[in-house]
């Protein structure tokens, strides 16, 4: 897909892994909007990048994936304001295992599913739209157990399977859509800083929980987010479930993607 005059759609869009995915849109020449619970957050960063991109290449919509009314309010006003979608990514989410776990499914999971299901209403072909890709985003601890975070691994494995389901639509080729899913490994973001690593690093090396993060590493953000645009830029990789990895860099998983292909 070429980028120049896109229009992208990045939830939690206001740090972090989404604000690196937006940005990269950006630099590339899409127009991009992201929402956020951050308001004052994104739009600080909205600011930024219409100084640096222009003043009509980005724009901010506070909103609660959780909530439907909120979210098809996205989509409503970037259609509306920039355009016709081409670019929805699904990245909102939390990593909550106590009391409030059921938010923890809400988001990562519920959040994903309504975001896919509002992509198409808004970009299939069949609805009108011009077609274009999904990228959802889930996690290693989708695809293999993770001990620690029960929760949060069955909502990214929820994602995972989602996902690939989605893109396994025979009639693909009428909806025009690719459903593609990244599942990075521990990234340097605020949901997991380096700071915890130091912190780990202090606890008995025969922690498994240590040697579970020592063994995986930690991407940088740039590290992932060079995997977010090869999701997006390559045009016949539909079901595609990529990994970004710390020594192993970017792999797809489960062979080669789907062969559904637009």
């Amino acid at each position: 897909m070429r980028l120049e005059n896109k229009v992208a759609i990045v939830t939690g869009g206001a740090q972090g892994l989404g604000k690196a995915f937006a940005e990269e849109l950006l630099k590339k020449g899409a127009k991009v909007c992201i929402c956020d619970l951050q308001a004052a957050e994104g739009r600080k960063v909205v600011k930024d990048w219409q100084q640096r991109f222009g003043r009509h290449s980005s724009m901010f919509v506070p909103c609660d994936v959780t909530d439907h009314d909120s979210f098809q309010n996205v989509f409503r006003t970037t259609k509306s304001r920039l355009g016709p979608i081409d670019i929805v990514v699904n990245n909102a989410g939390i990593g909550n295992e106590g009391d409030g776990w059921q938010r923890t499914i809400h988001i990562n999971l519920i959040g994903v599913i309504e975001g896919t299901r509002l992509a198409v209403m808004y970009m299939s072909k069949e609805e009108g739209g011009k077609g274009g890709v999904v990228v959802n985003v889930a996690s290693t601890a989708g695809l293999t157990p993770v001990f620690n975070t029960p929760v949060y691994a069955g909502s990214k494995y929820g994602v995972v399977g989602y996902t690939r389901s989605m893109a396994a639509n025979p009639s693909i080729h009428e909806v025009g859509i690719r459903f593609t899913c990244l599942c990075p490994a521990y990234t340097d973001t605020t949901m997991f800083k380096s700071e915890k690593i130091d912190d780990l690093k202090k606890v008995d090396s025969n922690d498994p929980l240590v040697q579970m993060v020592m063994k995986a590493g930690v991407n940088t953000i740039e590290d992932v987010a060079n995997g977010f645009m090869q999701l997006v830029e390559t045009d016949n990789n539909n079901g595609g479930v990529m990994t970004v990895t710390k020594y192993k860099g970017i792999q797809y998983r489960h062979g080669k993607p789907l062969t559904n292909k637009l």
